[in-house]
C-alpha cells in the first residue's frame, strides 16, 4: 500500500485506504500509525512524490493526536483517555523523534507551509511530536 502512493494510477486510492488503517476512530490514532509516521514524514518531505500536501496532513494528524493527555486536566482524560491506556501515541512521538530531520525539512519547505496554510498551533505540534 506504501507503495501505491508513489503509484499515479494508485495513489488516490492506496491514501484513502491507508487513511483507514492508521486512525482506529475519527479522533484516535491506530497502533498502525507509529509504524507509518516514518515513511509519511519521507514523502511529504520529498517534492517529486505527487500526493504529498495529503501526506503532510496525515502527518499533521498523526502529531496532533499522539500529543500525550495531561493526567490533571479531566476534560482531556474524557476525550483522549489516559495515555497508559494509549501506548501508540508514545510510539508515534518516538517515530517523529526518530525522524526529526524530516521534520525539519518540512517546516523548512516554505512552498508546501504556504500551499498548506501551516498555522502556528500546527508548527508548535510539529516540533513538539519531533522533541525539536
Amino acid at each position: 500500500m506504501l507503495r501505491g502512493l508513489l503509484d499515479a494510477d494508485a495513489a488516490e486510492e492506496a491514501e484513502r485506504v491507508l487513511g483507514w488503517l492508521v486512525m482506529s476512530s475519527p479522533l484516535r490514532i491506530s497502533a498502525v500509525m507509529p509504524a507509518v509516521v516514518p515513511f509519511l514524514l519521507r514523502l511529504a518531505a520529498d517534492s517529486t512524490v505527487l500526493g504529498r500536501r495529503q501526506l503532510f496532513d496525515m502527518v499533521l494528524v498523526a502529531a496532533a493526536l499522539s500529543e500525550p493527555t495531561d493526567p490533571d486536566n479531566a476534560t482531556a482524560l474524557v476525550i483522549n483517555g489516559r495515555e497508559e491506556d494509549h501506548p501508540e501515541r508514545a510510539l508515534c512521538r518516538s517515530a517523529f523523534v526518530a525522524n526529526a530531520d524530516h521534520v525539519t525539512r518540512l517546516l523548512a519547505d516554505t512552498g508546501l507551509s504556504a500551499d498548506i496554510g501551516l498555522c502556528d498551533y500546527e508548527r508548535t505540534c510539529l516540533l513538539q511530536a519531533a522533541g525539536l
